[in-house]
């Protein structure tokens, strides 16, 4: 009984669908919301599956419609909300949070932010794939400009099995571009400890190297400031009284000072 009433509903529901989808050129530039999800969850049963899948597809369709002049913000709403139901009626297909990463994350920073919000059911339920981290790491670096949060994530994937070496490599880096240095020190130093292979290691020896001569001169800047009572103007301010000379890096670091923050970067990230 409760899978006919799940058909005729299901089939009602496409019927409607079908029916927009023939309304004028203002209608398919509308997307209207889904229904919530635990009302969905009673009305489809063990159909929970394709009433996700349903939405899915309707979200895919729409975004592949006539989009020309439409203002992504008047739709980014309803997309949250279709991509928030949808994967939360059915968390194990995997491509709906690949488009949500797609389709949301690049309208504006804080639909970046509500797709990492999304992202979290994917980890819960994938635990061992790190392709949903990864994308909440890159919209924390490349959407927010929170490097710190990208690098805490990283790292953490860094743990997974089969995740790429670089992964530790990368968090350390984006911590020294956010300021913290003696963390993105630490995770080196951690991956240093367990890698194996030499090349690698070589290179977490330098960037050790690196981070070690950049605390260096954040500690003659916490001199400055606690003898001066202000953060020094420049670099070049602590040279000779509290820094015989500014130090070089290796493999195109520089250092880059926005009080309160010292920053290590490449050239990469000019």
């Amino acid at each position: 009984m409760k899978k006919w009433v799940f058909s005729v509903c299901l089939l009602a529901y496409l019927a409607l669908w079908f029916v927009q989808e023939g309304k004028t050129r203002w209608n398919d530039l509308y997307l209207s919301p889904a229904p919530p999800a635990p009302l969905l969850h009673v009305a489809s049963g063990y159909g929970r599956q394709m009433a996700g899948f349903a939405l899915f597809v309707k979200v895919a369709i729409f975004q592949g419609g006539t989009l020309q002049g439409a203002d992504k913000l008047s739709y980014a709403d309803n997309m949250v909300q279709n991509f928030a139901v949808m994967t939360r009626l059915y968390p194990e297909f995997k491509d709906a949070f690949i488009y949500c990463q797609s389709f949301l994350a690049p309208i504006a920073p804080e639909y970046a932010e509500r797709t990492n919000a999304i992202l979290d059911r994917a980890v819960r339920q994938h635990p061992d794939d790190f392709l949903f981290p990864f994308y909440q790491a890159f919209n924390y670096f490349y959407y927010l400009d929170e490097p710190v949060k990208a690098a805490e994530l990283f790292y953490k994937m860094s743990k997974l099995p089969e995740a790429p070496a670089w992964f530790g490599s990368l968090a350390g880096k984006l911590m020294g571009r956010g300021g913290n240095l003696l963390a993105g020190r630490d995770m080196l130093q951690a991956m240093f400890v367990t890698e194996q292979d030499e090349f690698v290691k070589d290179r977490y020896r330098r960037g050790i190297d690196n981070f070690n001569r950049a605390i260096d001169v954040q500690k003659s800047l916490d001199r400055y400031r606690d003898e001066k009572g202000r953060d020094a103007d420049s670099l070049e301010e602590l040279v000779p009284e509290y820094l015989q000379a500014l130090p070089s890096f290796e493999d195109d670091y520089f250092l880059v000072w926005e009080p309160p923050l010292l920053r290590l970067k490449s050239v990469w990230d000019k």
